[in-house]
């Protein structure tokens, strides 16, 4: 573990310090999720080779968090949702700390200049899954279609910009432009965000199962019992304590199976840019695009 790890978790212990203030003072209910609740549980802190906080919310309150976030984190905390940044993904929110740099290579080559930038831990919203086959495989269907709208529209965007389509995006292009046909004008992409989480929010009452469907729609290993997030324990983490699902034990062994044994891989984020010292403003982005034209082949 390197001393600049260390410093990214510093950086996301206080984030996480600074949105349990929030979340306390609106009374919402967060809890530990994948990695962090893994974390927590077998190692009470981060995994070794980890290098990120998540977090959940129930729907709820994480669209309640979505309309408090502007008055309620201050500089140089930024919370980061489809309301607050344009290009912001519609799956999940980040809180961000201004005055560090820290960004994926998605954000890199997705996201406008403008886009903040920092060190961030992650929230993902939780939603109730239709109890039906018939109403999930009709909320599969919408989930689906709206989010190849919403990457058609971003691979659009990079094309009318002249920068490169990530692999497989472009055949989402059509699905896009066919909604702007119909629509008879440009899509408002906030609004084809927001539609993306009311259609994953569209079983309204409680129901057997919650699932991160923003994240992976149906995705079994993703569902879990609604019952198991009633209650809340505060598990130890590094030097603080984070809420966690009353059942975590079971939750885990629904997400990972034999969660008990350690096995290295898929934890960290595929980060292009960490500073913990620097504000994301100052990052030089030439230096990314430097090294992406030495790594491009010749001829």
């Amino acid at each position: 573990m390197t001393e600049e790890i260390r410093k990214v978790w510093d950086v996301e212990l206080d984030l996480l310090h600074e949105f349990d203030r929030v979340c306390k003072l609106h009374g919402l209910t967060y809890y530990a999720s994948c990695g962090t609740l893994l974390g927590a549980v077998r190692h009470h802190g981060f995994i070794p080779w980890d290098d990120d906080i998540d977090l959940f919310l129930m729907w709820p309150d994480y669209q309640r968090l979505m309309e408090l976030a502007s008055e309620s984190f201050q500089y140089p905390y930024f919370y980061q949702s489809i309301y607050s940044e344009p290009d912001a993904m519609p799956n999940a929110c980040r809180l961000r700390r201004s005055d560090t740099t820290g960004f994926t290579k998605w954000e890199y080559e997705n996201a406008g200049r403008e886009y903040n930038k920092g060190i961030f831990i992650d929230v993902f919203p939780l939603f109730y899954v239709p109890d039906t086959e018939e109403e999930r495989l009709a909320q599969k269907e919408n989930v689906i279609h709206l989010w190849e709208c919403i990457r058609g529209y971003g691979a659009w965007k990079l094309r009318e910009n002249g920068r490169p389509i990530p692999r497989d995006y472009d055949k989402y292009i059509p699905v896009f432009l066919e909604l702007w046909r119909q629509n008879g004008e440009m899509p408002d992409v906030t609004r084809l965000k927001e539609n993306y989480l009311l259609a994953c929010a569209s079983c309204a009452v409680r129901s057997r199962e919650v699932g991160a469907t923003s994240s992976k729609c149906h995705q079994k290993n993703l569902m879990w019992n609604t019952e198991w997030f009633d209650t809340t324990i505060d598990l130890p983490f590094e030097n603080t304590t984070i809420p966690c699902p009353g059942e975590y034990v079971k939750v885990l062994e629904k997400q990972y199976g034999d969660w008990r044994t350690p096995v290295r891989g898929g934890a960290m984020h595929e980060m292009m840019a960490i500073d913990p010292d620097l504000p994301w403003e100052k990052f030089d982005m030439r230096s990314i695009e430097q090294i992406l034209e030495k790594e491009e082949p010749s001829g």
